[in-house]
């Protein structure tokens, strides 16, 4: 099936934005001098007990914020399951749908809900620009960016500075027999992560037995540090994310930047669970308003995330209270 244009650009009718949102008629925000793409991975409008793959309304006020504060995007790729948009979308040719049967190379890997193995084809989305920039769907722009937050002016990406921490993924004994790249002891940063295309595809390709390994595995048990355990690996052994950032640097294609000043005024990172016992965390959000902030689906108990999720909700239009151009 052929990735769908699913949204038709229109004019925005927000003429009653609150003052910072005013960001959405902004004329005076720096053009890139390349096409720069955002890709998000996502579930679906899906209620399930699993946190990973449950839906709380995130996509439609993280693509919100990109319209408000990010307009100098190209287009906006989301890689799902099946095609099924997102139902408060209406036709508009900024967004596009790709369907997981389009980017993997074989159908032999799917059905899959392993985030990691899906974020190994990204690179593989049919009119991907060179330069895209990787969001997940609790990911949020809090204030006005540019392209530089992301890209150097001459097409290098902006990554997190932990690169430079590096761990073999090997403990001991190499039992799988492939080829590993370097790897760092962390999960990436709760942050948008650019990349360049023609990078990722040489480092799939040069890693391919490791890339093949990642898509074999289907399904995601918490951070997937099980199949660490497994196969005598260091953890996290399968997120691609620090590795690619790795490779861009050792070309010469990536500048570094620190991003550990978490909860400052640029980067905030939210654990949905925090919010009960720290219930004014989402007013301090709003007044700070950081550049990006990520509110994670944390919170395990049913009746208190009820709970959270009207507070959330609440959050979310509050700072983003008019709909976008491609809402219906």
């Amino acid at each position: 099936m052929k990735s769908k244009k699913y949204i038709k650009n229109s004019k925005s009718k927000t003429s009653k934005l609150k003052p910072h949102n005013t960001s959405i008629k902004n004329k005076d925000t720096q053009k890139p001098p390349f096409p720069i793409d955002v890709v998000y991975t996502w579930k679906g409008e899906n209620n399930s007990n699993d946190m990973r793959l449950r839906y709380n309304n995130e996509l439609k006020y993280s693509l919100r914020s990109l319209e408000l504060f990010a307009p100098w995007i190209n287009k906006i790729f989301i890689l799902m399951n099946n095609y099924n948009p997102p139902s408060w979308i209406k036709d508009n040719n900024k967004i596009i749908i790709v369907e997981h049967s389009e980017t993997f190379p074989s159908a032999d890997y799917l059905p899959n809900t392993n985030s990691n193995a899906i974020e190994t084809t990204i690179s593989n989305i049919k009119n991907l620009s060179e330069h895209y920039i990787y969001f997940n769907d609790d990911f949020f722009l809090g204030r006005k960016t540019k392209y530089t937050n992301f890209f150097t002016p001459d097409g290098k990406a902006v990554v997190d500075d932990y690169v430079l921490i590096t761990r073999d993924t090997v403990k001991d004994k190499n039992t799988l027999g492939i080829k590993f790249p370097p790897n760092s002891d962390s999960m990436y940063k709760h942050i948008p992560i650019p990349q360049i295309k023609s990078l990722v595809e040489k480092f799939n390709k040069k890693y391919a037995d490791y890339i093949d390994w990642i898509r074999k595995i289907k399904k995601r048990n918490e951070k997937g540090f099980d199949i660490c355990e497994k196969y005598d690996l260091n953890a996290p052994c399968q997120q691609i994310h620090y590795p690619i950032a790795k490779y861009m640097y050792s070309k010469k294609k990536a500048v570094l930047v620190n991003n550990n000043h978490i909860n400052s005024k640029n980067v905030w990172y939210v654990s949905s669970a925090d919010l009960t016992l720290k219930p004014k965390l989402l007013t301090e959000l709003l007044d700070i308003k950081p550049m990006l902030f990520c509110i994670n689906d944390s919170e395990e108990d049913v009746k208190k995330r009820k709970i959270i999720l009207k507070k959330l909700l609440v959050f979310f239009n509050k700072y983003y209270p008019n709909k976008a151009s491609f809402e219906k």
